[in-house]
Formats: C-alpha cells, sequence, structure tokens
C-alpha cells in the first residue's frame, strides 16, 4: 500500500466529496436518533461544558468555529471516557446591534443591505429580496441567523443537545434574569449614579464592548483627561492631556491646520475648543452658549499663559494633531513627549528645555536616547514614535521622580499627576474631559464617544465583601493554563462600578425600573444555568404565563416556597435537572473574554450560588488570524462555517484546529495547512478502505506496532485530560499513520496490526473526525454509535517497554550509521556493529553510580573513557546482539550492504562498544 503521492486540487477534492457524502449520512442519523440529548443518570459522573452562545446578527466564520470546534472535541472526548455530558447551546439576541441592523435596512442603507445580502446568498436562498425586507423587524434577523447557526453547527458535527435551546429574547429565560436582578439588588449590588460610558451618537445610547466594532478583540475603554485652560487676551484655549504634572515643561501649543475651531462659552466662560469637541462636551453635561467658529490663523496669532506656572507660550500648528481627540488643542512638552521634541526639532527650534522627571540612572528612558535608539527622524515615523512613546510614559509613570525645576520635587510621577490635577480644577484652571481610548465605531457604523449619563444603573463590583468571595472561588477553581489564575485575580481586582442598564434595546426590562433595558453583557452572567432545565422552565412558563420568583428561588436556590398542583411535577423535574448537571465543569472561551464575560461569570456566580453549583474550571482558546493578519471583512479574508463544509468539509476543519496550535496559541488559517489535512484524512481513508480483519502470530515489528499505539495511547489520554488536545491527537492520528507506513516499510502486515488496535483507535479518534469514525466504526467492529462508546481499557501486557527499548535502539543505531556515513563521506561495501564487551557491561553499573573504587584494578582503565563519552551514552539494558540479529535483514536493506554484527573485545588501546552504544566500523 503506497501513501505517498502529490498534492493536486483533484486529490485533495476527491477528499472533500467522499468525506461529505459520509458527513451528511451521520449528521441525519445522530439527529434522528437524538443521540446527544443526554439524560439524568446519577450512576454516571455528568459533565458540563459550555462555549459563548453566539450573537445572532450574521454568519460565522472560521475563527468563531474553533472555539466551537475545540469545546465539541472535549465534549466528544469526555464521553469516550465516561462521562454523561451535556453540551448545550443558546443564542444571544440582547442589545443594540441587531436593532441598530434593523433600522439601517428599515432606511434601505446600501452597505448593509449588501452585506446581508451576501451573507443570504451563502445559504443559497432564492428570495432574497423578500428576506431582506422581512429585516427592518429585529425579531427575523435574529430568528433567521439562529436558525442558520444551527445548520453550520450541525454541519460540522457538534454534538450539541438542541433539545435545551433557548434566546435571551425568550420571556422564560427574561424570567429567569429579572429574578437574578432582584436577588442583585436585594444584596446590595445595584447602584445608581452619573458615570461617564461609551456612547454611540447615532443612536443616542450607550454601548459596550458587544456593541462595539472588535470591541472584543481590541478593547475600547474610557480615559480620563484634564482639560487646561490657557488664558489668551481675550479668551482662553482648552488643551487636554492624561500627564498633567508635565504642565512645568510646556513649551507651546499645538493646534491642527486643517482643523475646524470655535469659541464658545462654558459656564460664561470664553474658550476655545475643536468643533467635534463641542459635541463631547455637551454629551458630558457642559452647558454651551455662544458659539462661533474661529479660524486657525486667527489662533496662531495667540499668546497664552501656561496656567500654575504663569509662563507666556505661542501656539503653532502641526500636521499630527487631531483635532477629533479630546479638545483638538494640545500642549507641548518636548522633554517629556517623543512628537513633540521630534515636532519641534522639524519647525527648526533647537531649544528644548531640561527634563522635569528625573529617572533611575541605568534607565534608558529619556526622549533623546529613545528618538537615537529607534532612529525617529520626522513626525512621519508613527509606528516608531508610537513604540517610543509607549516606553517613555510607562517608565516614567512607574520610576520617575519629580525634580528640581518644580515646586513638586521629590514626589513621584503618580503623586504628581493627582496633586497637580487636583489643583488645576480646585482653582477652576482645569476640569474633566473623558475620552475613547481609541477612535471607535458601533458594529452597525455608528461613531463612539463618552457621554455622561444621569442616574445610570451599575452592579456594584467594587465591593470588597463580593470581590473577596470571588477571589475564595478562583482560589478552587482549576484554570487552563494554570497562570490564568493570577490573571484572573487581577481581572477581579480591577473591577470597579459596571453598567448594567440602557434606555435603547433588545433585552430584559430592568425590574426596579423598567424604563431601562439590562445591557447585553449584565444580561448573560450566570445564563448557563438554564441549559440545565430549559425545556421544564418552558414548560411551566407556558403553562402559567411566567415564572414568578419565588418559584425561581425554589427551583435554582431550593427556597422553601411550596408549589402545589399542576405545576408540581413540572417543578420537581427542573430541580432534578438542576441539581444533576449544574455547575459548569468546563467553560471554554477566548482570552478579550477575560476581563468582562468571564470576571462577571465569576462574580455573579459567587453572589447567587454556592457550593456545587460554582464554576469547577476554565479554559482560554487563542484567536484565529489568516495568513497572519487579523480575520475581517475589511482585509476580504472571511471564511464562513459553511465555506468551510462546502470547501474541505467538517472533518478536515476538525482535524485542522485540533493540531494546528495548541488551544491557548493564536492559530493561522491558511490553505496549505488545511491540504495537509486533507491528505492525511486521504491516507487514513485509504487504510481503513483497504482493511479487512485478520488474526495471527505478531512478527516483532508488529509488536512493537502494537505497543507503540497502546504507548500512544496512554499519552494521547493523559494530553487529553489536561486539554492538550494538540499533542495528543499530532501522536494519535499523524504518528500512528507515520508508524504504519514504517511498519509495511519493514514488512509487516497492517490487517493484522489494526484489527489489534481498531476498536481503540477508532474511538480516540471519534472526537475530531465522528464522521469517519462513525463510519468505519459500522463498516468493521459494531452497528453501535462510536460516538457514545467508552474507551476499554488497554490491554493486559501493553505496551511492552522492552520492545520499545528495543526498537529505539535499532532506530538511534540505524541514526548513527547515517551520521558516520555523511561525515566521512564513505559508501560503505559492509557494516560491522559490535556490541559492548561482558567484562565492560559487567562494571557500567559501578561507573554511573561513580562508584569508582568498587571496579576492579584491572578494568579501571575504561575509567578515563568512559569520563570522555558518558554524556554520549544513551543505556540500554537489553541484549544487543538479539535484537540486532533480530533485525539484522532490516538493517542490511536500509543500507543496501551486508551488516555483521559481533560481540566487541574490550580494548585498551582503541575505542570500546558501551551498552546502547554499539561500536561502528564502515567498510
Amino acid at each position: 500500500m503506497d501513501y505517498g503521492y502529490s498534492c493536486s486540487c483533484t486529490d485533495l477534492t476527491a477528499v472533500k466529496e467522499m468525506a461529505s457524502e459520509i458527513e451528511k449520512k451521520w449528521q441525519d442519523r445522530w439527529k434522528n436518533d437524538k443521540i446527544f440529548e443526554p439524560a439524568v443518570d446519577e450512576s454516571r459522573k455528568k459533565f458540563l461544558i459550555t462555549v459563548p452562545w453566539p450573537y445572532t446578527s450574521g454568519s460565522l466564520h472560521v475563527g468563531h468555529g474553533r472555539t466551537y470546534t475545540l469545546g465539541d472535541i472535549i465534549a466528544r472526548y469526555k464521553r469516550i471516557m465516561g462521562f454523561n455530558v451535556l453540551f448545550p447551546m443558546g443564542f444571544h439576541q440582547s442589545g443594540t446591534p441587531v436593532l441598530s441592523i434593523a433600522q439601517k435596512i428599515g432606511r434601505k442603507d446600501a452597505s448593509t443591505i449588501n452585506l446581508y445580502t451576501e451573507y443570504l446568498s451563502q445559504y443559497g436562498e432564492k428570495n432574497i429580496q423578500r428576506i431582506i425586507e422581512s429585516f427592518s423587524d429585529p425579531s427575523a434577523i435574529a430568528e433567521y441567523f439562529s436558525n442558520a447557526i444551527i445548520n453550520d453547527f450541525t454541519l460540522m458535527g457538534y454534538s450539541i443537545d438542541w433539545s435545551r435551546k433557548f434566546t435571551s429574547a425568550e420571556p422564560m429565560y427574561q424570567d429567569f434574569v429579572s429574578w437574578q436582578f432582584k436577588k442583585l439588588n436585594s444584596k446590595g449590588f445595584l447602584t445608581r449614579g452619573d458615570y461617564p460610558l461609551l456612547f454611540s451618537i447615532d443612536d443616542q445610547n450607550p454601548v459596550g464592548e458587544d456593541d462595539i466594532k472588535d470591541g472584543d478583540t481590541d478593547k475600547v475603554t474610557v480615559e480620563e483627561f484634564t482639560a487646561v485652560k490657557f488664558m489668551g487676551k481675550t479668551f482662553s484655549m482648552t488643551a487636554a492631556s492624561l500627564r498633567p504634572e508635565t504642565i512645568y515643561g510646556i513649551t507651546n501649543l499645538w493646534v491642527s491646520p486643517r482643523g475646524n475651531y470655535h469659541l464658545i462659552s462654558i459656564n460664561g466662560e470664553k474658550t476655545v475648543v475643536s468643533e467635534k469637541c463641542m459635541t463631547k462636551l455637551t454629551l458630558q453635561g457642559r452647558n454651551i452658549t455662544d458659539n462661533r467658529k474661529i479660524g486657525v490663523a486667527e489662533l496662531l496669532k495667540e499668546e497664552v499663559t501656561v496656567p500654575i506656572t504663569g509662563k507666556k507660550i505661542k501656539v503653532l500648528s502641526a500636521d499630527f494633531v487631531d483635532p477629533d481627540n479630546a479638545t483638538g488643542i494640545v500642549y507641548s512638552v518636548p522633554a517629556h513627549s517623543i512628537m513633540d521634541y521630534v515636532a519641534l526639532k522639524e519647525e527648526d527650534v533647537h531649544y528644548i528645555p531640561d527634563p522635569i522627571i528625573e529617572m533611575p540612572p541605568n534607565s534608558e528612558s529619556s526622549v533623546e536616547k529613545l528618538v537615537t535608539k529607534l532612529g525617529i527622524t520626522s513626525p512621519s515615523d508613527q509606528e516608531k514614535i508610537a513604540e517610543a512613546t509607549q516606553v517613555l510614559y510607562r517608565d516614567e509613570f512607574y520610576s520617575g521622580i519629580m525634580n528640581g525645576l518644580t515646586p513638586l520635587e521629590g514626589k513621584t510621577v503618580q503623586e504628581a499627576r493627582t496633586y497637580v490635577r487636583e489643583q488645576l480644577i480646585a482653582q477652576s484652571l482645569g476640569f474633566t474631559l473623558y475620552e475613547t481610548s481609541r477612535k471607535a465605531e458601533t458594529r452597525s457604523g455608528s461613531e463612539v464617544v463618552v457621554a455622561v449619563i444621569k442616574d445610570q444603573w451599575f452592579i456594584d463590583y467594587s465591593r470588597q465583601d463580593w470581590k473577596k468571595e470571588s477571589h475564595e472561588l478562583v482560589d478552587r477553581m482549576a484554570f487552563y493554563p494554570e497562570y490564568l489564575k493570577r490573571i484572573f485575580h487581577d481581572a477581579i481586582d480591577w473591577l470597579r462600578q459596571r453598567p448594567c442598564a440602557r434606555k435603547r434595546g433588545l433585552g430584559t426590562k430592568l425590574p426596579m425600573d423598567t424604563e431601562w433595558v439590562i445591557e447585553s453583557l449584565s444580561d448573560s452572567t450566570i445564563y448557563p444555568a438554564v441549559y440545565t432545565n430549559s425545556p421544564q422552565l418552558r414548560e411551566i412558563f407556558n403553562s402559567s404565563g411566567s415564572l414568578n420568583f419565588d418559584l425561581i428561588d425554589s427551583i435554582f436556590l431550593d427556597s422553601s416556597y411550596a408549589v402545589e398542583g399542576r405545576f408540581h411535577n413540572m417543578v420537581v423535574e427542573a430541580k432534578r435537572q438542576w441539581n444533576y448537571w449544574y455547575g459548569v465543569d468546563l467553560r471554554l472561551t477566548t482570552s478579550p473574554h477575560i476581563s468582562n464575560h468571564l470576571s462577571f461569570y465569576i462574580m455573579n456566580h459567587s453572589a447567587l450560588f454556592s457550593g456545587s453549583k460554582l464554576p469547577v474550571s476554565i479554559a482560554i482558546s487563542g484567536t484565529v488570524t489568516s495568513k497572519g493578519a487579523k480575520i475581517g471583512k475589511s482585509k476580504g479574508n472571511v471564511v464562513s462555517l459553511l465555506d468551510v463544509v462546502n470547501h474541505y468539509s467538517a472533518d478536515i476543519y476538525r482535524l485542522f484546529v485540533a493540531v494546528g496550535a495548541d488551544i491557548v496559541t493564536d492559530l493561522d488559517w491558511n490553505e496549505e495547512d488545511v491540504g495537509t489535512n486533507s491528505r492525511k484524512i486521504d491516507q487514513f481513508v485509504q487504510i481503513l478502505d483497504a482493511y479487512s480483519p485478520d488474526d495471527g502470530k505478531l512478527t516483532y515489528i508488529e509488536e512493537w506496532f502494537v505497543s507503540s499505539f497502546y504507548s500512544r495511547l496512554k499519552s494521547f489520554i493523559s494530553e487529553m485530560d489536561q486539554y492538550g488536545i494538540r499533542h495528543a491527537y499530532i501522536s494519535i492520528f499523524h504518528e500512528v499513520l507515520n508508524d504504519l507506513k514504517y511498519v509495511e516499510r519493514r514488512g509487516g502486515r497492517i490487517n493484522l496490526i489494526l484489527t489489534r488496535i481498531l476498536n481503540h483507535w477508532l474511538i480516540a479518534l471519534s472526537p475530531v473526525m465522528p464522521h469517519l469514525c462513525e463510519e468505519y466504526w459500522h463498516r468493521y467492529i459494531s452497528d453501535s454509535y462510536v460516538s457514545l462508546q467508552v474507551l476499554p481499557p488497554i490491554p493486559e501486557g501493553y505496551p511492552d517497554e522492552d520492545i520499545l527499548r528495543a526498537e529505539d535502539y535499532i532506530s538511534r543505531t540505524i541514526q548513527d550509521i547515517r551520521e558516520i556515513i555523511k561525515a566521512t563521506g564513505i559508501q560503505p561495501r559492509s557494516i560491522s556493529i559490535g556490541v559492548v564487551a561482558d567484562e565492560i557491561k559487567k562494571i557500567f553499573p559501578l561507573l554511573i553510580k561513580g562508584d569508582m573504587v568498587l571496579i576492579p584494578s584491572e578494568m579501571r582503565w575504561v575509567i578515563p573513557e568512559f569520563m570522555k563519552i558518558r554524556n554520549l551514552i544513551l543505556q540500554y539494558d537489553g541484549d544487543e546482539l538479539f535484537i540486532l540479529n533480530g533485525n539484522k535483514d532490516f538493517l542490511e536493506t536500509t543500507f543496501s550492504c551486508p551488516v555483521n554484527i559481533n560481540k566487541s573485545a574490550a580494548s585498551r588501546k582503541g575505542k570500546n562498544a558501551w551498552p546502547g552504544r554499539p561500536l561502528i566500523r564502515l567498510e
């Protein structure tokens, strides 16, 4: 059987067509027989795994698919290890994105209609225009893409229990969320106040990470600037900075030559800011009057006074100034700003004042040193300037001390920052201005700024008693990888008050104030609880019209509330499901969710539940790139899950995800690696299609293969128990295929050895290649489902470590011979292999232990040679002569010459053979 062949499109097309036919067959049978809808079974240990519930505003791509695929691989692995596994899924339909999309479609927005036309075309829809028109109703979008995602996940072979599906828009679930918020409020965890929030200008509504384009992977936060007033002759100019302590080193103001600036009155005081800043000031509660536009030329004539210091400075223009950022006016501190330093040099200003911040003597963080080190020559070197700025600002903040050129000598930069800011505000020389950490827009294209919202509702995650309980929970939990435990502790320490409601969007009404809608992160913190008993909760809701507070309390917290009558049996069953399945044994998601979703998940669970109902573990998977670039529509590199199935097949993609990268490492999607996995699957198919059961006595090399397989299987289980999916499947799939090829080259009988391991192999492979494994399981093993089999114990006597060491000895000997041939350039006519002499073998244990005094005097001559080569000796205590003679034919075939094998004589003058290191001579 020949496994080697060249890659061609025809080959891969054939693999895909073969796999697709098999996949459809088994997906239908799994669905019809409902094999992934587990029942409560008190005799078995349960395993509840959850992954993020998808947002239903569009199709999913390979990046999303990785986490769901890894989740399914883990769920299937736990099944074959004997667990009763629940792998549920629901859909997130809360928030503003779906609503905004529906409104855009209602307004006939061309770009939105084109995007959704593309989505619908992927699914083969015929009447696209009619469906698009229906999308002016947000519920139609959510419903369509919920069904589309179910279809995608089914085609991917995910073993999801769809009988427990629910959505965040479902009234039954919203009653559960209302119960959650009433409980939080009763514990004093909800509060109100004025607060700066990310805000959509078009939607006139606060937004969160889920609403912002790339908000989950490229975080947007609220930054607190100090807006400083620089007084001129008749009006002031307001510049904003994150570093007010640098006010003592200001040399000038910068404005944009293309900026639109306005002279406005804030609380009766005239000042100049950019046009964009006016909107921000209004949204942040500033009363603006007397607005008139003022030209840049007029500003450049001004001389203004630096507050606190009284220094007179000029106004200059510079292209690097962004009029849309903060106030659109920047104050220049060239001794502590890379951009200011470079820009003034370009303006031919040679005088740069001395630094006002002292750094440690060995520090390389000064403007001049960083400019020289990175070779920065002009303001256009933006990447280098950004890198240098990050280093400078960080090091000055953590290590800087104010020097004698300021009245704050000896204060740390952190202390000075707080002091100067407080002085400026107290003397009405400045005020707080909030800005986004980067330019951002919502998923529907609306600009995101910062607004101060009056009487905003919050969840108060700053409560120290709550943090203490959450830290204790983190300590008890397991994390994969382990270093995440520290990161979660830090994330919980960092959490403060979190806005939890808005006045616009889809979702659950806040029960304490129904003008507000609970926002999309806050309504999805304990949703996995509802997976356990959603069919029963829905039945109760449909019968009664609601789930009241006391009833939910009874089900989820086992309160004393008695339920009688027609709901009694429903409630009993809901409790039974809840008590058996919860808590979550593993939650798998991606790293951008640590600071929000997952931290909220931990803290809300610690607030509401206890004991066995608390989370057990969390695993983080890396993201997916495409040829090193982030996946996105704008980059033209989006490959949808439907495209994956249509062009490659589910099992090929699943194998690619499994072995392409460690679970926590980013995975790069590229055609070459997908093709490699396609060819490996084709190799597997060729072997299995040609297989017929065989029986007989195994030869040495066949025994080696069976022992090697079971050794790999032991490693596979050890790796998978720690979610080391990549190493596990490289070993049990790729390396087993390589072993089969090697055994066939050695004259081994493939059918005979497959008969000894096929049962275990198909079960072990089924989490990654479930469709193919079902096909061959039914063809060769049983009419049962391989997906539901428990991996049998490894047969007694396997792996045989003696035979594994023997073959390792043969492999090392072959490698040594090849290295000698390469080093000498000799093409041998014959090879002599001499194994260790008996007298050296006898004293070898003493040499290894260092017991030189116990070595007979007549043999101590070997000590110098041993000391010289001891690090090169790979010990082997088997019968080398027997093993080499048993593989003599293979050695002669490998090197195309006679091989003579003998026992060496101990030699005082020449080199000697050592245990595991025979003496090799080429002739």
